[in-house]
């Protein structure tokens, strides 16, 4: 495996930085956080940065790019904003999936559409209870019943993505589809749920009342999905585990400036080695986060990934960020408890990275999986 970027690379990282530094400040991302409102503009200035279709096939308006890609670009905008990683995780996941399992009129209406930043799309998947959601078949038409939970961006989406059991019985794994359902289909309706965080881009309550929806917008071969969303979920985890990277470097970048400038008892209180030993395992942590993620875009770009090592990557990463906002924010000292900081914000976003594309749980049960355990 090479650690150094080739020149695409380090150009695609260099159009972040430069998109950032135009879209994505401090400020704008403290206004997002007070607002319900939908981020319109970002979005637009995704789209036309041509970023938010990076990794989503040259013929159908992307530019083709590889798991590294995703990572880079999701590590720097994770460093400044959770709602543009949002945006790329929810319209991008479901997107690279149409792609993917689609036939070629869906890929040139909807893939084409995101890239475009013409078209929203939210995934639906998480249900209240262990039951799941039943579509079945009437003539050429799926009929929907059932509750979707936490479904971001159905509020504002123009297509929900959503997993439906079409053979009730039997396994999951056997009888899942995909169904590709309009948010203004008659007995469809969205409510959204209120987060410690990132209220700017909805998750919603989904009620399916006898939604119904032409086969022709299913995904794929009928009881043929669970394949799809395992790679869905590989994509999910990566997305993940590259913005807990760069939202942690935004912390340990933080701290690092403050105890430089910040004197007690005549000196800086970077002088003192218990604060400097802090800030040593602070980097350490983040460079083993940035490691994992990138050997397992290195395997998904090499076709050799594994969802234990994208797992390894979302467990860890996710671990690592819950813990080290935490402690960055006691380093900050008593200011950072204060809402006019940026640090109480960072506290609030980095927990959505333990349940965002899997709990932590279901990551050591695949590992454990690994294991032939």
């Amino acid at each position: 495996m090479d650690f150094g970027l080739t020149a695409e690379q380090a150009a695609l990282r260099e159009r972040v930085e430069t998109f950032c530094s135009a879209h994505c400040t401090e400020e704008h991302a403290a206004a997002l956080d007070r607002a319900s409102r939908y981020p319109v503009e970002l979005h637009r200035a995704l789209a036309e940065s041509g970023l938010l279709g990076w990794c989503l096939p040259a013929a159908y308006g992307g530019a083709g790019g590889s798991p590294i890609d995703a990572c880079i670009i999701n590590e720097r905008l994770g460093r400044c904003s959770s709602a543009a990683t949002n945006l790329l995780f929810i319209n991008g996941v479901s997107a690279a999936l149409i792609a993917l399992a689609g036939s070629e009129a869906q890929k040139e209406e909807y893939v084409r559409g995101v890239a475009e930043g013409r078209l929203r799309f939210a995934f639906a998947l998480t249900e209240p209870g262990a039951g799941s959601d039943a579509a079945a078949i009437d003539g050429d038409a799926y009929v929907m019943q059932g509750t979707k939970l936490y479904t971001t961006g159905a509020l504002d989406a123009d297509y929900i993505l959503t997993v439906v059991r079409t053979r009730p019985e039997g396994k999951a794994s056997r009888g899942t589809s995909l169904l590709i359902v309009p948010r203004t289909a008659p007995g469809l309706a969205v409510a959204p749920l209120e987060k410690i965080a990132g209220n700017c881009i909805a998750s919603c309550r989904v009620e399916y009342d006898g939604v119904r929806v032409d086969a022709g917008q299913r995904l794929g071969p009928e009881d043929g999905a669970w394949s799809i969303l395992m790679i869905g979920a590989g994509l999910e985890r990566l997305t993940v585990a590259a913005s807990s990277v760069g939202l942690a470097r935004a912390v340990l970048e933080e701290v690092t400036a403050h105890v430089t400038t910040r004197e007690q008892f005549g000196q800086p209180v970077s002088r003192f080695q218990a604060v400097q030993h802090q800030l040593a395992d602070i980097a350490t942590e983040i460079d083993a986060m940035e490691l994992l993620t990138y050997r397992a875009a290195w395997m998904a770009a090499q076709g050799m990934a594994r969802p234990k090592e994208i797992s390894m990557a979302k467990l860890y990463c996710s671990e690592r960020l819950s813990e080290i906002v935490l402690r960055g924010m006691r380093l900050l000292g008593g200011g950072a408890y204060f809402t006019e900081t940026p640090m109480p914000r960072r506290v609030r976003e980095a927990m959505l990275a333990l349940y965002a594309g899997g709990t932590v749980e279901i990551q050591r049960n695949t590992i454990a999986k690994s294991l032939g355990l």
